[in-house]
């Protein structure tokens, strides 16, 4: 089987890639999907045709996991829109989850997300479903994105849903991948050493890849951890805590950003201000602008603006 470049130009098994054209969008998190990396080059002509008539050959990606996928599930808040392109024919999105942010496209070849993005209201909770996109314009310089095929509102319940789904999703991904590190295989005998494990065959494929091309291929996995745990953290914001003080306090931050009409934009300067003028120490104040940044409940439209969720 050959292969060149980082993770490798793959020759799917065919029956991976039969798997992959009827499969469901995948769940990953933003942070996992914008380290992800082309799997497989079409030809020069296909990709022209692709180009043109908005194939729907599959446009597989791997991620640093071993993740191979060519669709994508998100939930996320969306904290920017733009119209672009030569005649605003094209919509930009930014969509926040509790590790990083994607950033999607809809265009002529997608009516029903353009028509979404031309109404939708920012911010707002949205899902939405898409194809993973990869653009290198030169050596080094990789863009991934995601172009919208559907997407809708949704409340802030069905984002909570979705981040610990993924979070269960990556976490058992990352099992997986300590379990190939720590196993001493390659190649075949690792994919089989896998496959016994009960891992799925295209996910076995894909580690055997990344741990043959990445000289570091723990450490992504770390940081990749510690962005979900901080994320299934923010989430539990409201939640109990055993420093009732703390959490008094929290709520009282929380209470002044509405109060202050930050739903409509503050000043964080002058929102630190307000706060530490009522009692609440600084550290306290930014812990709590951490979380809700991270947790997709507030976000900054500007620097030096912070802006809540409604």
């Amino acid at each position: 089987m050959k292969r060149t470049g980082r993770y490798g130009k793959l020759q799917v098994p065919r029956e991976v890639r039969a798997l992959l054209k009827r499969e469901v969008a995948k769940r990953v998190f933003a942070r996992e999907f914008e380290a992800c990396r082309e799997l497989e080059k079409p030809s020069p002509d296909a990709a022209e045709k692709a180009a043109s008539k908005d194939s729907k050959t599959p446009n597989l990606l791997i991620s640093p996991l071993g993740l191979i996928f060519n669709r994508v599930f998100v939930v996320g808040v969306i904290t920017e829109l733009d119209s672009v392109g030569t005649q605003n024919e094209m919509w930009k999105a930014r969509i926040v989850d509790p590790t990083g942010a994607f950033t999607v496209y809809a265009g002529q070849y997608q009516p029903e997300a353009s028509i979404f993005f031309s109404t939708v209201e920012v911010p707002s909770f949205i899902a939405l479903t898409g194809k993973a996109r990869i653009y290198e314009p030169e050596p080094g310089s990789v863009f991934v994105s995601v172009r919208a095929e559907e997407a809708n509102v949704v409340d802030e319940e069905i984002r909570n849903r979705w981040v610990v789904d993924t979070a269960e999703q990556t976490v058992e991904r990352l099992e997986a991948f300590y379990d190939a590190l720590s196993s001493g295989y390659h190649g075949e005998e690792l994919q089989k050493y896998l496959l016994e494990r009960g891992v799925s065959s295209e996910l076995a494929e894909g580690i055997s890849i990344v741990l043959e091309r990445e000289r570091a291929p723990g450490e992504f996995a770390k940081l990749l951890r510690i962005s979900v745990k901080e994320g299934l953290k923010a989430l539990n914001f409201d939640a109990g805590d055993s420093a009732g003080a703390e959490v008094d306090q929290k709520e009282f931050v929380l209470e002044l950003l509405r109060e202050m009409n930050a739903f409509k934009g503050v000043d964080y300067a002058a929102f630190v201000d307000a706060a530490v003028s009522r009692g609440i120490p600084e550290e306290v104040v930014e812990e709590v602008v951490r979380s809700l940044l991270s947790s997709g409940q507030c976000y900054e439209p500007r620097i030096g603006i912070i802006r809540l969720v409604g």
